[in-house]
């Protein structure tokens, strides 16, 4: 399994695209600070304190981060044939979708730690640590971002076993993409609209199932800073996520006619 790992960050490595998403990504983070720098000189300033907390305002990023890195280290296996190389090769299935998922999972951490190491170096750097009143101080400001990071990465993690099972399952880039935004995005509105309409147990199971969604779950931490009983569901609902997303993927893996 490590050997199989390793391949598939050799492989990953040498690909531009995971370069030149990284460069964009960190383009667009330092664009997003330099506003800040330009609001300080020509207006009220928003120290660093202030500006780091934006981290926790944006974690819906990290789902489509997940998107990205998985269709990295996938790169268009059914459509190029190669995993159908690798299963010809004597390479156990259930060896390929696992070291693919953590192949995927250690890239997109090795994403967040980059991305966040970058964005609030720089806000250390362009931005005043003391503001006015009313923001917090710099020590408050990580302590708030380094909780909300750490009931994220559960659920990000959830989100990533939820794309390596649509791209095992479905052929074609646009259609496990549209899967995946499906899943992550859509379902948990539509059971929720569902269960305002519908009355009694049913429509509140189906309320109740919708707030257990990665990012509906995510969500709520920028409410609850803080609270360490949400910080174990929070894991606990992201492990939920990578069991039984990785079970149904396993199976239909297995099942599946790899031409």
């Amino acid at each position: 399994m490590l050997n199989y790992i390793r391949a598939e960050f050799y492989k990953v490595l040498r690909r531009p695209y995971t370069y030149i998403t990284l460069a964009v990504l960190l383009g667009l983070e330092g664009l997003f600070v330099s506003m800040f720098a330009f609001h300080n000189a020509h207006s009220l300033v928003t120290p660093f304190g202030g500006a780091i907390l934006s981290i926790v305002e944006m974690g819906t990023i990290g789902f489509c981060i997940c998107l990205l890195t998985g269709d990295m280290v996938f790169a268009g296996q059914y459509k190029n044939s190669t995993l159908k190389n690798e299963v010809s090769f004597g390479l156990s299935r259930t060896r390929i979708y696992l070291g693919k998922l953590i192949a995927q999972t250690l890239l997109s951490l090795a994403y967040l730690v980059i991305m966040m190491a970058f964005f609030i170096g720089l806000c250390a750097i362009l931005l005043p640590m003391e503001g006015p009143a009313g923001f917090y101080s710099p020590d408050k400001a990580l302590t708030i971002v380094g909780w909300f990071l750490a009931a994220g990465v559960p659920l990000w993690i959830g989100a990533q076993a939820v794309c390596c099972m649509c791209m095992f399952l479905i052929h074609g880039e646009i259609a496990y993409s549209f899967l995946y935004v499906g899943i992550v995005f859509v379902l948990e509105s539509a059971l929720n609209v569902a269960g305002l309409l519908v009355r009694g147990w049913v429509g509140d199971l189906l309320v109740t199932v919708s707030g257990y969604f990665p990012r509906n779950f995510l969500e709520v931490a920028k409410e609850v800073v803080g609270d360490m009983t949400y910080l174990g569901q929070a894991w606990i609902v992201g492990a939920f996520w990578v069991v039984v997303c990785t079970a149904i993927g396993l199976y239909g893996f297995h099942r599946k006619e790899i031409k």
